[in-house]
Order: structure tokens, then sequence, then C-alpha cells
């Protein structure tokens, strides 16, 4: 009697059929987006742009698995940002490659898969490496966390090798028109066949096509019902995403588990978040006040933000070759006219500036511009914006440095930092550390005399 890997040697085909039995064989019940995905897959290029969670690399990972026993001299290739990314695809096709059914037809070796003639690999994200590269098929993972195109482009490129080559990608939305992800997109809504439906787009050309489930920017971010509709995976559910939403910062719900596209200008802000907090600051000779200070390069701005007690804002930006010698003199203007409660400054740029204005008596400290101190300080600008809590002065210069700032993610959360092209954002920078202080001052509570020793 022939064994149940010998039966699924036999019944192994290719094509969209053979992978739904091949899924059925390797304990894979896919879901009705699922088979979507799948059906897509036989196009030249396929994007597709997914929340976090709804099973996306695990479903790319069968469909490696499948390719790699149903093609004659096959050749995988995995690429991410990191090769740990690259990782987490790879396991889920180890995972099916394990399984009884076709565990004897696959070999498993440290970041590879190797079978009669071919193999599934993952590649570390060195683009100079990966152009003599030809392979059948390249699945590139989280397009959005690359950090320029040239992994993609060394992979696209080699497919004019191989006439029958493809290459899928797959992504949660990123943020930009400029970015790799962001000119993929653009191309495949410049299609000339696209469909929207609820919260799917379809995006169809000869060579191109997109899947990609978003919730439309216009909806209320407290939609569930919209934010379901994104996340089409049985699995994941409103109550579960209204969890999420609770515990992790808007800009990071929205993207992550709403899929929306932000876009790089005021990416950070929800739309006209900014406009609405423009005004008539007002301030009391004498009052407290905090100010932000982000001494730029050369060929950057100088920004002096000061804020006080009820997050009105004032703001001072200087360019050129005196820029660093003016921010020096302006603060000492200002503690003239108000009590500087603390003026803070990255010590890498203006430590020793700080520490003249001390020695003029200013309350000056030290703000080191990374992630554990910049974290916090742009979620509470966000909050004291998106609140109402803030009114600033309008100011073009300060307009055009809160527009050109981006929020950039990492592991523990997100942050206000600049784009590649080096747009100034030291306003919106310097305008983040004093509503922090403000803010931690704040929250301080005056010392209380409970009683005598």
């Amino acid at each position: 009697m022939p064994t149940a890997t010998a039966q699924a040697a036999v019944s192994l085909r290719p094509g969209y059929r053979g992978f739904l039995a091949f899924a059925a064989m390797v304990g894979l019940s896919l879901e009705p987006f699922q088979r979507k995905i799948v059906q897509a897959a036989d196009v030249r290029e396929l994007l597709v742009l997914l929340a976090r969670g709804n099973g996306k690399s695990r479903l790319i990972g069968t469909l490696a698995v499948h390719h790699l026993l149903t093609t004659d001299q096959p050749a995988v290739y995995v690429a991410a940002a990191s090769r740990d990314q690259a990782r987490v695809v790879f396991e889920y096709a180890r995972d099916v490659a394990c399984h009884p059914a076709v565990a004897d037809l696959i070999t498993v070796r440290h970041l590879e898969l190797r079978v009669q003639g071919g193999f599934l690999r993952v590649l570390a994200s060195d683009a100079p490496k990966l152009h003599g590269l030809t392979p059948p098929l390249a699945i590139v993972d989280e397009l959005h966390a690359f950090k320029d195109a040239e992994v993609y482009l060394a992979l696209r490129t080699s497919m004019l090798k191989r006439p029958g080559a493809r290459m899928a990608t797959i992504s949660t939305a990123g943020q930009g028109a400029d970015s790799p992800l962001g000119k993929l997109r653009a191309r495949a809504l410049g299609l000339p066949d696209v469909r929207t439906r609820g919260a799917l787009t379809d995006a169809r050309g000869t060579s191109l096509r997109m899947l990609e489930w978003s919730v439309p920017a216009e909806r209320d971010v407290d939609d569930d019902r919209a934010t379901k509709q994104a996340n089409p995976a049985s699995w994941i559910t409103a109550e579960g995403l209204r969890e999420q939403r609770a515990a992790v910062p808007e800009l990071a719900y929205r993207r992550f588990h709403r899929n929306e596209w932000v876009g790089r200008i005021g990416s950070w802000l929800p739309a006209g978040a900014w406009q609405d907090c423009a005004g008539k600051p007002e301030f009391t000779d004498g009052e407290r006040i905090w100010i932000g200070v982000d001494v730029g390069g050369t060929r950057a701005d100088s920004a002096v933000v000061w804020v006080n007690e009820r997050l009105q804002v004032g703001v001072r930006i200087f360019t050129g070759e005196e820029a660093v010698l003016e921010v020096a003199a302006f603060v000492p203007e200002l503690a003239e006219r108000y009590h500087v409660a603390e003026a803070v400054v990255d010590p890498w740029r203006a430590g020793q500036m700080a520490r003249e204005w001390e020695q003029r008596g200013i309350m000056a400290a030290d703000f080191p511009q990374h992630d554990g101190r910049m974290i916090p300080a742009s979620q509470a600008l966000h909050d004291a914006i998106t609140e109402g809590r803030l009114v600033h002065p309008d100011d073009p210069q300060l307009n055009a440095h809160v527009a050109a700032a981006i929020a950039k993610q990492s592991r523990r959360s997100w942050r206000i930092d600049r784009a590649e092209r080096g747009e100034n954002i030291d306003g919106a920078i310097a305008l983040a550390m004093a509503v922090d202080r403000a803010g931690f001052a704040a929250h301080q509570q005056p010392a209380q005399l409970l009683g005598w020793l």
C-alpha cells in the first residue's frame, strides 16, 4: 500500500485547483479572501496589502511550498528588510514542509527547503548580491519596511531573464507616495481596471494585480464595522479590534489594523488637525514657559519653540550660518520677559549652549533625541493637537516643519522623524520637546509636609 507521502506526490498539481487540494492536504482551511488572493497569484506580479494578523504570511508560505513541489527545477526566494523578517514567511513554509503528507518530499535546512532539483531560500537584504538571481518565484515580505527600492528592483529586473517568473509582494500599509511600496501601489492604482467594493480595492493589469483591504481615510477611527471589513479573516473580531484601539497609539492602529495608507505630508496627524489648532496664542509677561530648542546642522533650520501651561505656542526659526548664534542669544531674551521653567536642548548639538544659559541663571536641561525620550514626547504632542488643547500661531515655517515630519515606527511605538530627503522638521521636534516638559511639570504633585520627625 503506498504511503501518504507517495499518494500526495501523485496528487500534487499546479494551478489554482491544485493549490486548493494541496491546502486541504496540509491542513489549511482557506477563507474566501484567501481564495481570492490565490486566484490572483497566477499573474506576473501580485501585490497584496492587508492589515496585520490576517494570515498573509502563512498563506504566502503555503503558496511557496506548493510552487516548490509542482514546478520543474524550482527556485523560490524570500526577501525582506531583514533576515529576521524573512524568517517569518520561511517558518510558515517550513511548518507546511514538515506536514506528514509531504515531509518525505522536502529536506529542511537552516533557512532553506530543498527538493529534488530545487529549493526555497531566505535572502539577506543585500541588493548588489541579488542581481545575478533568476528566480521562478520571488516573494517580498513587508515592503513598507525597506529603506529603499534596491532589493525590490534587483528581484523585479531579474524577471526579464525568465519569461515565466512570478513575483508576490505582501505588506501592510506604508507611508509616503515616494517610498518603494508607495510607488508600486501608485502604479497599481494607475492600471486601466481598478474596482473598489467596500474595503477591497482590486486593481488589474496585464502583468500586475493588486488586492488591498483598507478603511477609507474619511471613515471614523472608531467605526468598528469599517475596521472589521478591512480585516477579512474570521479570527479577527470587532471586540479584538476595539481592544487594540485602546492599547496602541492611534497612528499605529490606523496603519497596522485599519491598513490605512499614510501620506508622508502630515502623516503623523489626522487631516486638518494641525490647522484646527491655529489661532492667536496669548502670553503674559512673567508667566512660566517651557522652551524646546532643536539646533540643525549647516543646511538645516534651528528652532526655538516655547509653550505656557495652557499650551499656547510661540516660535522663532532661524536659518543660515548664523542660526546657532541667534538661538544662543534669543533664549536669554525670552528669559528677560518670562519665567523660564525649563529650556531643553539636544546635548549632541547644543549642550555647551545650555551650560552657558545655566551660568546666566536660566534653568536648562538635556533632552537626548533617542526613542526613550522622543516616543512619549511625540505622543504627547499628537494628543495635544488632536484633542484641541494646543494653540499655535499659524507660523508658515512651523507649519512647513510639522507638515514635513513623518511617523517613524519602531518596535516600541512611533516617533516624529524626518523623511529621508531631509526636509527641515526642527520646529516640530522643538515643539514636541517643549510640550513634553510642560506636561511633565503639570503632572508633578507639590511636596506636602506630612509631619515633623
